[in-house]
């Protein structure tokens, strides 16, 4: 018999990159990039099958530290 196999859980932290980006004063970007890493997590979203897609400017920060 074969020992089962437990898959990692996956966290918000799995979604965070190792990119500096720096934020505006008062954006609010950083505090929706950190609900949507919580709900890839919650969701056991893979990132290899997750695709985003963003607008330029300080939206398209969110993805690179995506």
């Amino acid at each position: 018999m074969m020992p089962e196999v437990k898959e990692k859980k996956i966290t918000a932290k799995d979604y965070a990159s190792d990119q500096d980006v720096k934020w505006c004063p008062g954006c609010g970007d950083y505090s929706i990039l950190k609900q949507v890493q919580s709900v890839c997590a919650e969701l056991a979203l893979k990132k290899d099958e997750t695709v985003f897609i963003s607008g330029i400017g300080s939206n398209l920060k969110s993805l690179i530290k995506f």
